[in-house]
């Protein structure tokens, strides 16, 4: 073993447990789902011929709920896997299933979005192992939130990821909508000789060319199958519709979306709703500003936290095209002749709450195209000024009907409403293609099961990231380039090996998720029993969103007894850029008093509360921070004071219409 093979190697010894039989399996704990998309979870699990087990979990992602059932998001219920501690009672319930590691594929939130409120349950994650992208971007959330990040180490392609002493774990690059997207090759050995070779390829798509960050590269992907094992191969299915439209590349999406706007000169403001997290299809739009010779507006909390996530992990990719100050100067500001604001809610996100709320008063997370939308946007007034580039595709179990009303609502404030097609004629807009799915497409499929069988001819294939349906699609294609396929729905065990892809035979069990449900006070009727802050409710539901039990309930506030407790106070906004990044802590979380969590740390409260009193002297780095505390805590006041002065509008507009 080389120098450099030691130092990219990292163990772990934990998460052994006595069972009978030695080999690899697979627990498809969510993905494989019923109907939605969503809640992705796999977990690998391999036993020695000592009889010792270790376990490797592949992602932790929310699932996209209907409104109807009264949740926000559902997650696997990995409960088994993870010790947990009781915020109310205090009670640790040690793990079923201990797992070693989390590997996240990517950072969009059908992967990664069930970390922060499993943390809030109680559980205790294990050390997670993730991009620069996806870790800076879980910082930064967790931040907003009052929270300090669980432990997450950055891994490069290439890198071994050592689970006990027969299990190994290499991350190589994949292309995706999102940036630093990877897969995983997980080894398995008994006897010290290898058993089963498992490539989970997360969502993907093999073109070799994105615009930001590394790509899907076949001589990288080939050289892995020669080099390593491979007995199966997990595919994502959620774009492998037979005889579907082919790709049109990211240079002719470009040109398509300047067509469109050169088509409406007239249009002094560009409105793009995008997916905040895809950062490859919002270098669409910076490409056609950059050609404008124009700058964009990032409009939205999430696309800001994406934009400092993409800095923190050295993609500087935006930075000459991005504008820097408020949404207000932007639009003042006459040196910018053409206004291009890409802004959150390609998914119409708060549409369906409002739809269905009582008072306009009540707290609704909503993103700014909802608000545009609706005309409460505090600097934004649609009309005829503005075009509007919904270049992302309206996908039915997500946003198939709030999706068109949105854009149906700004048409009828004047704007021109441009969208890319989506299968379904809405209203009498014109449909551009403007965009490319994040996903492998059937044709594209086929070529990669050529390659995988011409070096891994005895490979099985197990199609995932879908319901039966769009699993059925990708079976068909991988068995008409000659594949052997292995099915499998969500709680189902898969023995995997040379030749080898059979579910196991167990018991009935029932499918289960945790949902939650998200609680805010109201304003025209309050409820003693709820805080200003509103709650976060924790519910066991089966597979059809039904409630079986309540786990929990917490305050949406900041933690402060718990091993993630912020250490320190960070922006919950994201206004000091360079700056909030000093402020939050970058090393594995401890235990905190709230007085520790307050000053940064065991050894600093007496110091600062030295400093307070007067004495002692403030370096030039706490300096720095105790200006950035009182630059976030400034701003949070004058975000009240807004917060304060919209209710006091909203109240006399109704009063107005009454």
């Amino acid at each position: 073993m080389s120098k450099n093979d030691k130092k990219n190697m990292t163990k772990w010894n934990r998460a052994a447990v006595a069972v009978n039989e030695a080999g690899t399996k697979v627990e498809f704990v969510g993905g494989v789902n019923r109907d939605r998309i969503g809640g992705n979870c796999m977990v690998i699990g391999h036993t020695n011929e000592k009889g010792e087990t270790v376990r490797a979990m592949f992602d932790l992602g929310s699932l996209f709920t209907p409104y109807e059932s009264g949740f926000t998001a559902a997650y696997p219920d990995v409960s088994d896997y993870f010790d947990r501690t009781d915020p109310d009672s205090g009670q640790v319930t040690k793990a079923i299933k201990p797992t070693a590691v989390l590997c996240l594929t990517h950072a969009h939130e059908d992967h990664i979005g069930a970390l922060m409120n499993y943390i809030r349950m109680g559980y205790e994650l294990p050390p997670i192992k993730a991009s620069g992208f996806t870790r800076s971007l879980i910082r930064k959330a967790f931040a907003q939130m009052g929270m300090q990040p669980p432990f997450i180490e950055k891994i490069n392609p290439g890198d071994r990821i050592m689970i006990g002493t027969d299990m190994e774990i290499e991350p190589f690059m994949v292309s995706h909508s999102v940036v630093d997207a990877m897969g995983f090759h997980t080894l398995t050995k008994v006897d010290g000789k290898p058993y089963a070779g498992i490539i989970n390829n997360g969502d993907f798509l093999v073109e070799e060319n994105m615009p930001v960050g590394q790509s899907f590269n076949f001589e990288t992907y080939t050289d892995l199958l020669k080099r390593k094992l491979t007995t199966n191969v997990q595919i994502d299915s959620t774009s492998t519709v037979p005889n579907g439209s082919e790709r049109i590349g990211f240079e002719q999406a470009v040109q398509n979306t300047l067509q469109v706007i050169e088509a409406n000169s007239d249009r002094s403001l560009i409105v793009s709703p995008v997916i905040s997290r895809s950062v490859e299809n919002i270098a669409i739009d910076i490409a056609a500003a950059r050609k404008l010779g124009t700058k964009v507006y990032l409009e939205g909390k999430w696309l800001q936290l994406v934009k400092q996530a993409m800095t923190d992990s050295g993609h500087l990719d935006f930075d000459d095209v991005v504008y820097r100050g408020a949404l207000d100067q932007y639009l003042a500001d006459k040196g910018v002749k053409r206004k291009y604001v890409v802004c959150t809610g390609a998914f119409a996100q708060g549409l369906e709450e409002y739809n269905h709320n009582r008072s306009d008063l009540s707290n609704i997370p909503m993103a700014s195209a909802t608000r545009m939308a609706l005309g409460l946007h505090q600097d934004i007034r649609l009309g005829r000024n503005v075009l509007v580039l919904a270049r992302q595709r309206i996908i039915d179990e997500i946003n198939g009907k709030t999706g068109p009303q949105m854009l149906q609502m700004m048409a009828a404030q004047g704007a021109k409403v441009v969208i890319t097609p989506c299968g379904r004629q809405i209203g009498d807009f014109e449909q551009v293609r403007m965009q490319d799915s994040g996903h492998i497409n059937a044709r594209a499929l086929g070529n990669l099961v050529d390659v995988i069988r011409q070096h891994a001819p005895e490979a099985i294939f197990t199609p995932i990231h879908g319901n039966p349906q769009q699993c059925g699609h990708t079976k068909q294609i991988i068995e008409q380039h000659g594949g052997k396929v292995s099915l499998a729905e969500n709680l189902e065990v898969m023995k995997v090996g040379r030749k080898l892809a059979v579910n196991e035979a167990q018991p009935y069990r029932p499918v289960t998720w945790i949902a939650v449900k998200n609680i805010f006070q109201n304003p025209i009727k309050p409820n003693p029993n709820i805080p200003a802050e509103g709650l976060t409710e924790f519910w066991r539901i089966d597979d059809f969103y039904m409630p079986i039990e309540k786990i929990c309930e917490v305050v949406n506030q900041p933690i402060t007894k718990s091993p993630y407790a912020l250490r320190t106070v960070s922006s919950s906004q994201n206004v000091l850029d360079d700056t909030a990044e000093d402020v939050i802590l970058d090393d594995e979380p401890m235990r905190l008093s709230p007085k520790e969590a307050k000053f940064g740390g065991r050894k600093k409260w007496k110091k600062a509360a030295a400093e307070q009193a007067g004495t002692g002297r403030l370096s030039k780095k706490e300096y720095k921070k105790k200006k950035a505390l009182e630059a976030i805590a400034a701003y949070q006041r004058s975000l009240q004071a807004d917060k304060q002065n919209n209710i006091q509008i909203l109240r006399a507009r109704k009063e107005k219409l009454r």
